[in-house]
């Protein structure tokens, strides 16, 4: 008798507990229709940029390679003798050396 008693105080105590919530959920629901907004913004932005990746390798595929028409960087020559005036830069040995070596740096 004592347990139905409790189990009835609780179904009622339930009741009265979800009955009492009076809260003005508008902003909460204007919130979230913003939210799913921005969703579908954001949904179409991504289904566009998919079609621009497949768009663009369709087009690079339709594309003969064209790797005999590229310019390619000149070929660095070993035996090529530069001729650079040393002036008043710091040297180390005699100043009639048959090869002066020249070091270019940066100081940062």
């Amino acid at each position: 008798m004592k347990k139905k008693l409790m189990q009835l105080l609780s179904v009622i105590f339930s009741i009265l507990l979800v009955s009492c919530n009076t809260a003005d959920n508008t902003a909460l629901e204007a919130k979230l229709d913003t939210i799913s907004d921005d969703q579908k913004v954001i949904l179409k932005k991504m289904s566009s940029l998919e079609k621009t990746v497949k768009n663009l390798e369709l087009a690079s595929k339709n594309q003969p390679a064209n790797n005999k028409n590229k310019q390619q960087p000149p070929q660095a020559d070993p035996n090529k003798v530069y001729n650079i005036p040393v002036g008043d830069s710091f040297t180390k040995g005699p100043d009639d050396a048959a090869v002066t070596i020249i070091e270019w740096s940066d100081f940062q």
